[in-house]
Formats: structure tokens, C-alpha cells, sequence
């Protein structure tokens, strides 16, 4: 299976720390986030990846070129910002079988393989790896009907407080999903997703461990605490 990876993010809240680098290149621990990213796909036997860029996309060719430990690149470079939904939409010609898609500021603990057989037993379009977190108000949450199935997507509230589970920004997906999305700009969470939620056609899989995402510079603080160790 191939991994696409959705690094084409403008990273503005990360700018004032990091100035114009891609959000995907900013240093966690010594190594770029997305080097991290790609080694956790190889320590998993993913060896075939398209990295789904955009701003900064000749700084990302530049570090990273055509392989990165043991996982070979292709390149999906959009010329103006498409969203993830629309990213992916440019990257269809890549896709030639069940495929991994990975947001490209989110890293998690867990195995992508057990998203693909939670994915292939559910007999769904697409499996999304959920984790759950003491506080969801910044991050929305998700609603399971007692059959495992993604039942909605709930958006950020300032006003919910507690616990919930929430989208880790890692899916498994067969080819379907490309037909699902909108030429065009578009969100693959907002726009996609949830009707694919109210069709039955996503499976959440609760995945133990830990979750990290360097959207916010308190976020990429938190990450760069924990995995500098």
C-alpha cells in the first residue's frame, strides 16, 4: 500500500517561531517533522509514499528528494492552495490501490496496518485512526455508533468540556474515496468525511498511545517536549 502524505499546509500560526519554513520541515527533536513521519511509515514496511505539497514544496524537494529512509517519493505539487480535499483530488492519478493518507502535521503511535483490516472487515470506504484526549474543545471530536462505525464529526466547541475522541489525522481508504471528492478546492474533513459518516461508510478504529500535531505553537511545544525524549 501507498502512503499520501498532506504537506502542503501555509503553517501560519507556526510562522512567527519559524518564519517561512514549510510546517512540515519545523524541528522536532533535531529532525524535521516530516523525516519523522517517514520513518515511522518505513518502521511499519511502508515503503512507497506521495508527499502532497504545496507552500514550500521546492524546499521540501530539496531536503528530501526521491527517498528518505527507505521509503521511496513522488511528488503532487498543487500550484495554488487546494485544501486537503483537493490536494488529494490532484493527486488521483497516483493512486493505484487501497492507499494510506496521513496529514502531514499530525504524527501518532499505532500501526497503519491495522487501519487497513479494521477498514477491509468493516467492508467501509475508509477507516480513520482515533485517540482520545482529556480535553477536545480545540480539536472537535467524533461520534461511534455501537458497531465501530464514525457516526459524525462534531467541530471545535470552546464551550464542550471533557474527554473525547478525535480524528489523529491518519486514514486507511480504498480507491472510492477519490470519487467522493469535489474538483476543486475542498476539505477532506469538512467537506468529505462527514457525508461519508452519514452514509456508514467510515470505520473508527481506537487506537492506544499517544498522538501529537504541531498546528499551534503550543502544540509544537508539547511535541518537541516529548519526542526530543
Amino acid at each position: 500500500m501507498k502512503a499520501f502524505v498532506l504537506a502542503g499546509g501555509l503553517g501560519t500560526r507556526l510562522k512567527p517561531r519559524f518564519g517561512d519554513l514549510p510546517k512540515s520541515l519545523a524541528p522536532l527533536g533535531g529532525k524535521p517533522f516530516l523525516v519523522r513521519q517517514l520513518e515511522w511509515l518505513a518502521g511499519h514496511g511502508v515503503h512507497d509514499a506521495v508527499l502532497l505539497a504545496g507552500h514550500g514544496a521546492d524546499s521540501l524537494r530539496e531536503l528530501l528528494g526521491t527517498r528518505v529512509a527507505g521509503v521511496s517519493l513522488e511528488w503532487s505539487v498543487e500550484e495554488q492552495p487546494l485544501g486537503t480535499g483537493g490536494a488529494l483530488k490532484l493527486a488521483s492519478r497516483f493512486v493505484d490501490g487501497p492507499a494510506w493518507v496521513l496529514n502531514g502535521d499530525t504524527l501518532a503511535e499505532g500501526d497503519p496496518w491495522a487501519l487497513e483490516r479494521d477498514r477491509w472487515e468493516a467492508g467501509a470506504t475508509g477507516a480513520v485512526a482515533l485517540y482520545h484526549v482529556a480535553d477536545a474543545r480545540s480539536r472537535g471530536r467524533v461520534e461511534l455508533s455501537d458497531d465501530g462505525l464514525l457516526s459524525r464529526f462534531v467541530e471545535k466547541d470552546d464551550h464542550w468540556a471533557g474527554a473525547a475522541w478525535v480524528n489523529g489525522g491518519a486514514y486507511a481508504f480504498l480507491p472510492a474515496l477519490w470519487r467522493e471528492l469535489p474538483e476543486g478546492a475542498s476539505s477532506l474533513e469538512r467537506d468529505v468525511l462527514p457525508r461519508l459518516a452519514a452514509r456508514g461508510r467510515l470505520v473508527g478504529r481506537r487506537c492506544p498511545g499517544r498522538f501529537w500535531d504541531i498546528g499551534t505553537p503550543e502544540d509544537w511545544e508539547r511535541a518537541e517536549r516529548e519526542l526530543a525524549r
